[in-house]
Protein backbone atom coordinates (compact mmCIF):
# COMPACT_ATOMS: atom_id res chain seq x y z
CA UNK A 1 0.00 0.00 0.00
CA UNK A 2 1.38 3.40 -0.97
CA UNK A 3 1.15 6.36 1.35
CA UNK A 4 0.20 9.44 -0.57
CA UNK A 5 0.36 13.00 0.67
CA UNK A 6 -3.20 14.33 0.82
CA UNK A 7 -4.05 16.99 -1.69
CA UNK A 8 -4.44 20.54 -0.47
CA UNK A 9 -8.00 21.70 -0.05
CA UNK A 10 -9.44 23.16 -3.21
CA UNK A 11 -9.68 26.62 -1.66
CA UNK A 12 -5.95 26.65 -0.84
CA UNK A 13 -5.12 25.56 -4.39
CA UNK A 14 -7.31 28.31 -5.82
CA UNK A 15 -5.72 30.92 -3.58
CA UNK A 16 -2.21 29.93 -4.70
CA UNK A 17 -3.05 29.93 -8.40
CA UNK A 18 -1.58 32.51 -10.77
CA UNK A 19 1.03 33.53 -8.20
CA UNK A 20 3.21 35.42 -10.68
CA UNK A 21 0.30 37.44 -12.03
CA UNK A 22 -0.95 38.06 -8.49
CA UNK A 23 2.39 39.59 -7.47
CA UNK A 24 2.35 41.85 -10.53
CA UNK A 25 -1.27 42.76 -9.81
CA UNK A 26 -0.40 43.69 -6.23
CA UNK A 27 2.51 45.84 -7.32
CA UNK A 28 0.71 47.77 -10.07
CA UNK A 29 -2.80 48.02 -8.70
CA UNK A 30 -2.81 47.54 -4.95
CA UNK A 31 0.42 49.24 -3.93
CA UNK A 32 0.56 51.91 -6.62
CA UNK A 33 -3.08 52.85 -7.07
CA UNK A 34 -4.67 52.12 -3.70
CA UNK A 35 -1.81 52.70 -1.24
CA UNK A 36 0.27 55.33 -3.06
CA UNK A 37 -2.30 57.16 -5.18
CA UNK A 38 -5.05 56.72 -2.56
CA UNK A 39 -7.64 55.71 -5.16
CA UNK A 40 -10.98 54.06 -4.36
CA UNK A 41 -11.81 51.08 -6.55
CA UNK A 42 -14.57 48.51 -6.72
CA UNK A 43 -13.92 44.92 -5.78
CA UNK A 44 -15.38 43.88 -9.11
CA UNK A 45 -12.91 46.10 -10.93
CA UNK A 46 -10.01 44.60 -9.01
CA UNK A 47 -11.12 41.09 -9.92
CA UNK A 48 -11.39 42.01 -13.58
CA UNK A 49 -7.93 43.61 -13.51
CA UNK A 50 -6.52 40.42 -12.01
CA UNK A 51 -8.20 38.30 -14.68
CA UNK A 52 -6.79 40.56 -17.41
CA UNK A 53 -3.27 40.26 -15.98
CA UNK A 54 -3.46 36.48 -15.85
CA UNK A 55 -4.56 36.43 -19.47
CA UNK A 56 -1.82 38.83 -20.57
CA UNK A 57 1.06 37.27 -18.60
CA UNK A 58 0.18 33.59 -18.47
CA UNK A 59 -2.17 33.17 -21.40
CA UNK A 60 -4.75 31.50 -19.15
CA UNK A 61 -8.46 32.26 -18.85
CA UNK A 62 -9.06 33.02 -15.16
CA UNK A 63 -12.64 34.22 -15.53
CA UNK A 64 -13.80 31.57 -13.06
CA UNK A 65 -11.56 32.92 -10.31
CA UNK A 66 -13.93 33.88 -7.52
CA UNK A 67 -14.07 37.39 -6.14
CA UNK A 68 -14.23 36.22 -2.53
CA UNK A 69 -10.93 34.31 -2.95
CA UNK A 70 -9.21 37.39 -4.31
CA UNK A 71 -10.58 39.46 -1.44
CA UNK A 72 -9.30 36.90 1.07
CA UNK A 73 -5.78 37.02 -0.41
CA UNK A 74 -5.77 40.80 -0.41
CA UNK A 75 -7.04 41.00 3.18
CA UNK A 76 -4.26 38.65 4.32
CA UNK A 77 -1.45 40.35 2.37
CA UNK A 78 -2.59 43.96 2.85
CA UNK A 79 -4.12 44.49 6.31
CA UNK A 80 -4.02 48.24 5.63
CA UNK A 81 -6.83 47.87 3.08
CA UNK A 82 -10.43 48.62 4.00
CA UNK A 83 -13.40 46.87 2.37
CA UNK A 84 -16.68 48.75 2.49
CA UNK A 85 -20.12 47.80 1.16
CA UNK A 86 -22.07 51.05 0.50
CA UNK A 87 -25.49 51.47 2.09
CA UNK A 88 -26.94 52.09 -1.35
CA UNK A 89 -26.22 48.81 -3.08
CA UNK A 90 -26.05 50.22 -6.59
CA UNK A 91 -22.27 49.77 -6.65
CA UNK A 92 -19.98 46.89 -5.74
CA UNK A 93 -17.91 46.68 -2.57
CA UNK A 94 -15.36 49.49 -2.36
CA UNK A 95 -11.67 48.95 -1.56
CA UNK A 96 -9.31 51.67 -0.34
CA UNK A 97 -6.50 52.38 2.12
CA UNK A 98 -7.77 52.56 5.68
CA UNK A 99 -5.71 55.71 6.24
CA UNK A 100 -7.75 57.58 3.65
CA UNK A 101 -9.60 60.51 5.22
CA UNK A 102 -13.36 60.81 4.92
CA UNK A 103 -13.12 63.94 2.78
CA UNK A 104 -10.62 62.30 0.46
CA UNK A 105 -12.77 59.18 0.34
CA UNK A 106 -15.78 61.16 -0.85
CA UNK A 107 -13.69 62.89 -3.51
CA UNK A 108 -12.23 59.62 -4.76
CA UNK A 109 -15.43 57.59 -4.88
CA UNK A 110 -15.96 55.95 -8.28
CA UNK A 111 -18.92 56.92 -10.43
CA UNK A 112 -21.92 54.87 -9.15
CA UNK A 113 -23.23 54.58 -12.70
CA UNK A 114 -20.40 52.17 -13.43
CA UNK A 115 -18.24 54.51 -15.57
CA UNK A 116 -14.56 54.41 -14.66
CA UNK A 117 -13.05 57.89 -14.41
CA UNK A 118 -9.37 56.84 -14.37
CA UNK A 119 -7.40 56.37 -17.57
CA UNK A 120 -5.87 52.97 -16.75
CA UNK A 121 -6.76 50.17 -19.14
CA UNK A 122 -6.07 47.58 -16.45
CA UNK A 123 -9.45 48.05 -14.77
CA UNK A 124 -12.67 46.97 -16.40
CA UNK A 125 -15.43 49.56 -16.62
CA UNK A 126 -18.11 46.99 -15.97
CA UNK A 127 -18.52 44.10 -13.58
CA UNK A 128 -19.16 40.52 -14.54
CA UNK A 129 -22.70 39.22 -14.99
CA UNK A 130 -22.38 37.15 -11.82
CA UNK A 131 -21.37 40.17 -9.76
CA UNK A 132 -24.24 42.16 -11.25
CA UNK A 133 -26.64 39.41 -10.22
CA UNK A 134 -25.34 39.43 -6.66
CA UNK A 135 -25.56 43.23 -6.49
CA UNK A 136 -29.17 43.11 -7.66
CA UNK A 137 -30.00 40.56 -4.96
CA UNK A 138 -28.41 42.74 -2.31
CA UNK A 139 -30.20 45.81 -3.61
CA UNK A 140 -33.55 44.03 -3.58
CA UNK A 141 -33.07 42.85 0.00
CA UNK A 142 -31.98 46.25 1.29
CA UNK A 143 -34.68 48.15 -0.58
CA UNK A 144 -37.35 45.70 0.51
CA UNK A 145 -36.45 46.20 4.15
CA UNK A 146 -36.40 49.99 3.79
CA UNK A 147 -39.71 50.15 1.92
CA UNK A 148 -41.39 47.71 4.30
CA UNK A 149 -40.34 49.80 7.31
CA UNK A 150 -41.68 52.94 5.63
CA UNK A 151 -44.93 51.15 4.79
CA UNK A 152 -45.46 50.11 8.41
CA UNK A 153 -44.87 53.69 9.52
CA UNK A 154 -47.44 55.00 7.03
CA UNK A 155 -49.88 52.26 7.98
CA UNK A 156 -49.82 53.50 11.57
CA UNK A 157 -50.36 57.07 10.39
CA UNK A 158 -53.34 56.03 8.29
CA UNK A 159 -54.78 54.04 11.18
CA UNK A 160 -54.58 57.11 13.43
CA UNK A 161 -56.15 59.40 10.83
CA UNK A 162 -59.70 60.21 12.02
CA UNK A 163 -61.18 60.98 8.63
CA UNK A 164 -63.93 63.55 8.16
CA UNK A 165 -65.36 64.74 11.46
CA UNK A 166 -68.14 67.05 10.22
CA UNK A 167 -71.81 66.20 10.86
CA UNK A 168 -73.85 64.43 8.19
CA UNK A 169 -74.52 65.53 5.54
CA UNK A 170 -71.27 67.32 4.70
CA UNK A 171 -71.81 70.51 2.73
CA UNK A 172 -69.62 72.52 0.38
CA UNK A 173 -67.82 73.90 3.42
CA UNK A 174 -66.62 70.39 4.26
CA UNK A 175 -65.64 69.09 0.83
CA UNK A 176 -63.13 71.66 -0.36
CA UNK A 177 -59.35 71.57 -0.81
CA UNK A 178 -58.61 72.94 2.64
CA UNK A 179 -60.68 70.25 4.35
CA UNK A 180 -59.17 67.60 2.11
CA UNK A 181 -55.76 68.28 3.57
CA UNK A 182 -57.01 67.67 7.11
CA UNK A 183 -57.75 64.00 6.40
CA UNK A 184 -54.32 63.35 4.82
CA UNK A 185 -51.36 62.54 7.11
CA UNK A 186 -48.32 64.75 6.64
CA UNK A 187 -46.08 61.72 6.18
CA UNK A 188 -48.17 60.36 3.32
CA UNK A 189 -48.44 63.72 1.56
CA UNK A 190 -44.72 64.46 1.87
CA UNK A 191 -43.72 60.95 0.77
CA UNK A 192 -45.70 61.23 -2.47
CA UNK A 193 -44.26 64.69 -3.06
CA UNK A 194 -40.74 63.26 -2.68
CA UNK A 195 -41.52 60.29 -4.91
CA UNK A 196 -42.68 62.43 -7.84
CA UNK A 197 -39.80 64.87 -7.38
CA UNK A 198 -41.87 67.92 -6.51
CA UNK A 199 -39.68 68.80 -3.53
CA UNK A 200 -36.50 67.76 -1.77
CA UNK A 201 -37.43 69.28 1.58
CA UNK A 202 -36.81 66.51 4.18
CA UNK A 203 -39.35 67.27 6.89
CA UNK A 204 -42.34 65.74 8.65
CA UNK A 205 -43.10 68.85 10.69
CA UNK A 206 -45.42 70.31 8.07
CA UNK A 207 -46.80 69.73 4.59
CA UNK A 208 -44.07 70.47 2.07
CA UNK A 209 -44.62 73.33 -0.36
CA UNK A 210 -45.23 72.25 -3.96
CA UNK A 211 -46.87 73.84 -7.01
CA UNK A 212 -50.63 74.34 -6.73
CA UNK A 213 -51.54 72.13 -9.68
CA UNK A 214 -49.38 69.30 -8.34
CA UNK A 215 -50.76 69.91 -4.86
CA UNK A 216 -54.27 69.05 -6.04
CA UNK A 217 -53.11 65.85 -7.72
CA UNK A 218 -51.13 64.72 -4.67
CA UNK A 219 -54.11 65.45 -2.41
CA UNK A 220 -56.29 63.42 -4.73
CA UNK A 221 -54.02 60.37 -4.62
CA UNK A 222 -53.59 60.70 -0.85
CA UNK A 223 -57.35 60.71 -0.31
CA UNK A 224 -57.66 57.58 -2.45
CA UNK A 225 -55.12 55.88 -0.17
CA UNK A 226 -56.93 57.02 2.98
CA UNK A 227 -60.22 55.70 1.60
CA UNK A 228 -58.65 52.42 0.46
CA UNK A 229 -56.76 51.82 3.72
CA UNK A 230 -59.99 52.12 5.71
CA UNK A 231 -61.85 49.84 3.27
CA UNK A 232 -64.29 52.67 2.59
CA UNK A 233 -65.15 53.29 6.23
CA UNK A 234 -63.43 56.68 6.28
CA UNK A 235 -64.96 59.04 3.75
CA UNK A 236 -62.88 61.87 2.32
CA UNK A 237 -63.93 65.12 0.65
CA UNK A 238 -62.91 63.62 -2.68
CA UNK A 239 -64.81 60.35 -2.26
CA UNK A 240 -68.01 62.29 -1.61
CA UNK A 241 -67.49 65.33 -3.83
CA UNK A 242 -66.59 63.30 -6.92
CA UNK A 243 -69.44 60.82 -6.72
CA UNK A 244 -72.15 63.45 -6.34
CA UNK A 245 -71.52 65.49 -9.53
CA UNK A 246 -70.96 62.29 -11.53
CA UNK A 247 -74.40 61.12 -10.45
CA UNK A 248 -75.97 64.47 -11.37
CA UNK A 249 -74.22 64.67 -14.74
CA UNK A 250 -74.75 61.08 -15.85
CA UNK A 251 -77.41 59.59 -13.59
CA UNK A 252 -75.53 56.33 -14.09
CA UNK A 253 -75.04 54.02 -11.14
CA UNK A 254 -72.62 51.98 -13.26
CA UNK A 255 -70.21 54.87 -13.71
CA UNK A 256 -70.30 55.74 -10.01
CA UNK A 257 -69.83 52.07 -9.11
CA UNK A 258 -66.90 51.84 -11.53
CA UNK A 259 -65.21 54.85 -9.94
CA UNK A 260 -65.91 53.31 -6.54
CA UNK A 261 -64.26 50.01 -7.49
CA UNK A 262 -61.23 51.96 -8.67
CA UNK A 263 -61.10 53.68 -5.28
CA UNK A 264 -61.90 57.19 -6.51
CA UNK A 265 -65.27 57.84 -4.89
CA UNK A 266 -67.84 56.52 -2.46
CA UNK A 267 -70.29 53.77 -3.33
CA UNK A 268 -73.54 54.44 -5.20
CA UNK A 269 -75.57 53.91 -2.01
CA UNK A 270 -73.44 56.42 -0.10
CA UNK A 271 -73.66 58.99 -2.91
CA UNK A 272 -77.42 58.51 -3.12
CA UNK A 273 -77.75 58.87 0.65
CA UNK A 274 -75.68 62.06 0.56
CA UNK A 275 -77.77 63.53 -2.24
CA UNK A 276 -80.99 62.73 -0.40
CA UNK A 277 -79.70 64.19 2.88
CA UNK A 278 -78.58 67.40 1.16
CA UNK A 279 -81.99 67.75 -0.48
CA UNK A 280 -83.71 67.32 2.87
CA UNK A 281 -81.36 69.85 4.47
CA UNK A 282 -82.17 72.34 1.72
CA UNK A 283 -85.93 71.86 2.31
CA UNK A 284 -85.47 72.45 6.04
CA UNK A 285 -83.52 75.66 5.43
CA UNK A 286 -86.13 76.90 2.94
CA UNK A 287 -88.96 76.22 5.37
CA UNK A 288 -87.16 78.13 8.11
CA UNK A 289 -86.70 81.15 5.89
CA UNK A 290 -90.31 81.10 4.79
Amino acid sequence: MFLLRPDKPETEQDEAMFDASYKLFCERIIRQRLLVNNEVLRMGQLRQAFIDMVKANEGVDASNYRQDLLKKRLAQDFPQLAFHMPTKRNVCELVFAETLSKDALVDMLPDPSGTETTQSSELSQTDSDNETGRTKCQTTHEDTRTLYTAALFLKRLLSDTPGMSCPWPPTSENVNVTESQTVVPIGLYNLLSWIIGSTEEPTLDHYVNIDDDVHLKVLSVCQDIVYLASKGRKQTPKSLALGLPVRHLTGSSRIVSLLNRLGHCASWDTVLSLDTSLAQLTLVEVSHHS
